[in-house]
């Protein structure tokens, strides 16, 4: 299985919310480790593809503090292969200067292997349609009904499925045992 190795930038959370507010982005529905959906559709809406956001409690210790990563390097390696080497490019410096004339400060070089899932949707933005989630409380009874109704539906299309098996294997064993006949036939006859 691939590691990913990043290289990027991150700023304090307090930071990034002091930025969006320049770049005129809407980070208000978010909680600070929530915030990248906004930035990322940002991202996307200004041509700024090379550059994923994503946030997590940095240093991943118990005093770490939400910080706002800005990734621009995405190295793919396997275990077995040396791990690579990132260092701060010239595309990456622009990055930084980016953020700083916006207003960041705190603005550090990072350079980690992806163990926390920041490249699970891909390595560039992209905006999602959070128009289309719905959320409700349920209540405790609501939650294991539609458990139970969910097991069953998984259920009910398991013995489809096994049905589906058995019919096949019939009509393999069906076309096996007709053609043995017709050579047992054939070399009975002669």
């Amino acid at each position: 299985m691939p590691v990913w190795t990043l290289g990027g930038y991150h700023i304090p959370a307090s930071v990034a919310r002091e930025l969006n507010k320049v770049l005129g982005i809407d980070d208000s529905p978010y909680e600070d480790l929530r915030m990248y959906w906004a930035v990322n559709d940002w991202l996307v809406d200004n041509d700024k593809l090379h550059i994923l956001c994503r946030c997590r409690e940095w240093p991943p210790t118990r005093d770490g503090k939400p910080r706002v990563f800005f990734f621009t390097q995405f190295h793919e390696w396997y275990a077995g292969w040396k791990r690579p080497e990132v260092l701060e490019r010239e595309e990456d410096l622009d990055v930084k200067r980016w953020l700083e004339e916006n207003g960041a400060t705190d603005v550090q070089w990072v350079t980690l292997d992806d163990y926390y899932g920041f490249t699970r949707g891909g390595t560039r933005p992209w905006k999602w349609n959070r128009a289309q989630i719905e959320f409700k409380t349920v209540s405790p009874e609501e939650f294991l009904e539609r458990s139970r109704l969910q097991q069953e539906k998984l259920k009910d299309s398991m013995e489809a499925w096994k049905l589906a098996q058995a019919a096949k294997e019939q009509e393999v064993f069906a076309k096996y045992y007709a053609e043995k006949e017709k050579r047992l036939g054939a070399g009975s006859s002669s």
